[in-house]
């Protein structure tokens, strides 16, 4: 897969995919979900992938969506078509049958947070974070968001990052079960040599375990994901987004001065 800012190795049973842009803190364009996709899929097909990990370049693992170019003469046929390949890479993470597993190694934003509620497991740098400031931007959840972060961090906690842009540590992450273990520069590699360790379990069993936890949720969550894709339409080409996205544009601006 030709794409320097998706970065895909493979080594002793472990698919290992980086956002790589460290300088634009891994911020993804949406045309880049097309590369993610085709990575996760690659993945099932090889016999030599027992699960797939997802980490960062650099100090974030990802600031979320790039914004930085979000205005087009045809505003709803571009977010359509954007947002199109953006349901697939969700929809695709969703399905995937192999293990998915996060190494969080720095602050995630946006969308970079809620897709890790479709994942098997999470690590969490000690200095992670996870941001999801939906509505300071006038947008609304995604990532199956809506569906997913009730049900893994409780009702309340979910209301504060979803509506209030709450920040949450990764010691919280840990303490509500949303990151299984912390980790920091000197441990890291014992967590890859442990996932390379679980790589040695029957292929089979985990995927059938991985099927039966899923089973119940998986149309529920494609069809959040159509609901979810609708609204972000909507809240895109609301006067909320454009006029959080101007002010943004000009303290970019004055930052240049």
């Amino acid at each position: 897969m030709a794409n320097e800012e998706v970065l895909v190795t493979y080594e002793d049973g472990l698919q290992i995919i980086t956002f790589n842009r460290p300088k634009k803190l891994n911020s993804i364009p949406l045309s880049t979900y097309e590369s993610l996709t085709e990575a996760l899929k690659e993945a099932v097909k090889r016999d030599d992938v027992k699960m797939t990990v997802v980490t960062g370049a650099g100090a974030y693992f990802s600031a979320g969506n790039d914004f930085s170019n979000p205005f087009s003469d045809d505003m709803e046929g571009t977010l359509r078509k954007n947002l199109g390949v953006l349901s697939k890479y969700i929809n695709t993470l969703i399905d995937h049958p192999k293990l998915l597993v996060a190494i969080v190694n720095g602050p995630a934003v946006g969308i970079a947070v809620t897709m890790l509620s479709l994942f098997d497991l999470i690590y969490a740098s000690e200095s992670a974070t996870f941001h999801t400031p939906f509505s300071s931007l006038g947008l609304c959840a995604e990532g199956c968001s809506s569906y997913m972060f009730p049900r893994l961090l409780g009702t309340s906690l979910a209301a504060k990052m979803l509506y209030f842009n709450y920040k949450m540590s990764a010691k919280e992450a840990k303490e509500t079960g949303f990151v299984a273990e912390l980790f920091n520069d000197n441990s890291l590699p014992k967590i890859y040599q442990d996932l390379k360790s679980y790589t040695k379990l029957p292929l089979n069993s985990l995927m059938t375990s991985k099927r039966l936890i899923r089973m119940s949720d998986r149309q529920a969550l494609k069809a959040v994901n159509a609901f979810e894709q609708e609204a972000l339409v909507e809240r895109f080409l609301s006067e909320d987004f454009l006029n959080a996205m101007m002010e943004m544009m000009s303290k970019r601006s004055k930052s240049k001065l």
